[in-house]
């Protein structure tokens, strides 16, 4: 067994070289001759659903906004949001996916994966995008992301720059362990290529520290922040959107507790004049949204249900617990949801796939978020936590190493750790129980989280401009020299191709041909 494992992962690292040889080889007979634009030009890359990348995207119309031309590169899926699809300056590039067989070891399937994604990511950015000034890329997904960003990025005399939203490696081990031989080469690796970048961001300033002190990589905290599209919601939008839900079978889990009479709905209701207000029978609505991965325990949330509905009864009250999003781990959540949910007389829970802009809404029309995540590195944060707070939600959240830079406990949410604590504070928040926990100081969620705009500008925005701002490269224009000087051209674009092996592109600047020569100053 082990001396098969060996051989896939000696299959896997040749495939991975000669994969990335042959990357080269073909960049440099071409010779980038994808025309630049005009502008600056940003690649913002995600090796995953672009739908479902909501950082990435507000990076992308923060740019545009600032006068870049923009590829939006990702997989096709979730609809993006609109400030991203309506805006001219901003272009999507989708990478093609090839479906690995399931049936096949871990180790070939991980290689043939990395391979796939390695050739889709180069194809895009090398012979579909225009050449790049900046190259933008999320992490995790490292692998190949890291090493084909960084490849290109010499090629095209870019500054390749990182935003860090957590770490490959720890997510990778929580499928197969922290001491497993792939996982260690994984850290390897994306210790090796993130200090091969220019500059960095990421999400907390614990992963800043660490970050510095054992990678040596200086990355800039770029906290998230709401969109302008998270806000609380007025009723007149609620009672639409509601109306929409249910008349699309999305709320069917509700029927048993929607009034019959005429204008009347579980949430809101409509007078003969057209006046929305509020439903005297309307339950508190509690929201989350997952990807439904390993590091999200949905399974205590299930765990503190009968508590909180015990807490509900005897306040004669109920609760709706929405769960939007997609993933693995939801049919498994669902069964064991069905199973019990008799026993439950006063709390329903949907779980639905919404559009963004539903979900926005949805979210502004609630009364009270939760997360459930945990982190895989403990040191990145939740975005769905900031997006409540944008719609003024209080949050209950699960507590762990870098929570309180967003979640203060008792000020605007309250942190738990165990099933119990959850379901208190549930009810404690909901306000149907007392427990001893502090009365949050602000009921409306965090009224002062400037939004990502004011964010993005300040922190942002002055060191990717500087990078923007500098001269193109001579590489850069490697495609529009005169047929005379091909050859210079040809030598150029392999001596880029060494920075693929770590040396900084600025090593290949100040290159001239004269006389069909080329002189290095």
């Amino acid at each position: 067994m082990i001396a098969w494992f060996l051989y896939a992962l000696q299959a896997a690292c040749l495939l991975g070289c000669a994969s990335l040889v042959l990357v080269v080889l073909l960049v440099c007979a071409y010779r980038s001759g994808v025309q630049a634009t005009d502008k600056p030009h940003v690649s913002v890359i995600v090796l995953g659903d672009i739908g479902r990348s909501p950082r990435m995207q507000y990076h992308a119309v923060s740019l545009a906004r600032h006068g870049c031309e923009v590829s939006l590169v990702g997989y096709a899926g979730a609809q993006p949001i609109m400030d991203v699809v309506s805006n001219p300056h901003i272009h999507i590039r989708h990478i093609a996916t090839v479906e690995i067989p399931p049936r096949l070891p871990f180790s070939i399937r991980a290689g043939l994966k990395a391979f796939f994604l390695l050739w889709g990511l180069a194809r895009v950015l090398l012979f579909q995008a225009p050449r790049s000034d900046v190259l933008l890329v999320q992490n995790p997904p490292a692998i190949p992301t890291l090493l084909v960003a960084r490849m290109v990025a010499s090629l095209q005399a870019a500054s390749l720059i990182i935003d860090f939203h957590n770490f490959g490696y720890s997510l990778l081990a929580l499928k197969l362990g922290p001491r497993h031989p792939l996982v260690q080469a994984h850290l390897v690796y994306e210790r090796v290529c993130s200090r091969m970048a220019n500059d960095a961001f990421c999400v907390t300033m614990q992963m800043q520290r660490r970050l510095a002190e054992q990678w040596r990589v200086a990355a800039v905290p770029l906290h998230d922040r709401p969109a302008a599209i998270f806000r609380p919601t007025g009723l007149d939008q609620q009672h639409r959107l509601f109306q929409r839900l249910r008349g699309d079978g999305l709320l069917g889990a509700l029927d048993g507790w929607w009034p019959q009479g005429e204008g009347e709905g579980l949430f809101t209701q409509i007078s003969s004049d057209g006046h929305v207000s509020r439903s005297p029978c309307r339950p508190h609505i509690v929201i989350s949204s997952t990807s439904w991965t390993p590091d999200e325990d949905f399974g205590q949330l299930l765990d503190a249900l009968p508590a909180l509905n015990s807490d509900l009864v005897k306040a004669a009250a109920r609760a709706v617990v929405v769960v939007t999003g997609k993933g693995d781990l939801q049919q498994q959540f669902e069964e064991r949801y069905s199973s019990m949910s008799k026993q439950l007389d006063a709390v329903r829970v949907l779980t639905l796939w919404l559009s963004f802009a539903d979900y926005a809404l949805l979210l502004g029309s609630a009364d009270l978020g939760l997360s459930l995540h945990t982190s895989s590195s403990g040191i990145d944060l939740p975005m769905k936590v900031v997006d409540m707070f944008g719609a003024g939600l209080p949050v209950c959240a699960r507590s762990f190493a870098a929570l309180p830079e967003l979640v203060r406990h008792g000020e605007n949410g309250f942190a738990f750790h165990s099933t119990e604590e959850l379901a208190q504070s549930l009810a404690h928040a909901l306000g149907v129980a007392s427990y001893n926990l502090p009365q949050l100081k602000s009921t409306a969620g965090e009224q002062k989280l400037n939004g990502w705009d004011a964010n993005w500008d300040s922190v942002a925005w002055p060191l990717l401009s500087k990078h923007l701002n500098r001269l193109r490269r001579t590489c850069v224009e490697l495609a529009e020299l005169p047929a005379q000087h091909a050859p210079c051209a040809r030598y150029a674009a392999v001596l880029c191709s060494f920075c693929v092996l770590g040396l900084r592109p600025a090593l290949v600047t100040g290159i001239d041909c004269r006389n069909g020569a080329l002189q290095e100053n």
